[in-house]
């Protein structure tokens, strides 16, 4: 099967080296929870995926093509969910929803009544400014704007922080159903559930990314 993301030998230091060598490719349908502990680089993997952070060494390629050459290919390849959220603050949920959203307004409203927007709860919240929201659902908005123009690829720092059990147990559905569709996830996460869902487990450790048997113990 082919690639979607080839990863090869990406190191990006600070004053010392945070990642080193990091290599790793994805096909499609594949769901890659990354786990590490705090100040481990697993942000700074995903900055370097999503385009926001430049990497010191090595090589990103998706779908065959370096999105650092042609730095639209991030946008049209890629949803991304950071760990501090990217919305608008000073406008309403709906209005940071039409600027992310690539499609109709009919297409908009089928979201709104039985797409991803009614199932994120967006939709009894969307002329609320998002500045008054809570944390949570700020981070329902951020997850929904990432999938909203359903790319092909889905990168997210720690998605379900801040979310009750309801809305993390509605965020994994979503995810299965992207991955059975084809869809292809890399998620940095401490949340051991997360393993459970996912068909490969990663461990970056002092810089160093490697794959865990689904047994293997994750903080020893």
């Amino acid at each position: 099967m082919d690639n979607v993301i080839e990863i090869k030998h990406i190191g990006k230091k600070y004053k010392e080296w945070v990642l080193k060598d990091i290599s790793l490719s994805c096909s499609k349908g594949e769901w890659a929870a990354i786990y590490g502990s705090n100040g481990s680089g697993k942000t700074t993997l995903l900055e370097i995926l999503s385009g926001s952070r430049k990497p010191d060494g090595g090589e990103l390629v998706y779908f065959g093509r370096d999105p650092f050459k042609n730095r639209r290919l991030f946008s049209e390849y890629v949803g991304y969910v950071p760990q501090e959220d990217p919305l608008i603050k000073d406008v309403s949920v709906n209005d940071n929803i039409r600027l992310w959203f690539s499609g109709s307004k009919k297409e908009l409203r089928e979201l709104y009544t039985g797409g991803i927007l009614k199932l994120m709860g967006l939709d009894s919240i969307k002329n609320k400014r998002v500045s008054t929201l809570s944390g949570g659902m700020k981070r329902r908005l951020s997850i929904a704007l990432a999938l909203i123009n359903n790319p092909p690829i889905l990168l997210l720092d720690e998605p379900v922080t801040a979310l009750d059990i309801k809305y993390k147990a509605d965020v994994r559905k979503i995810l299965k159903g992207y991955i059975k569709s084809g869809g292809t996830v890399i998620m940095t996460t401490h949340d051991l559930r997360d393993r459970e869902l996912a068909t490969r487990v990663l461990l970056l450790k002092d810089g160093v990314l490697s794959d865990l048997d689904k047994e293997e113990e994750i903080y020893g």
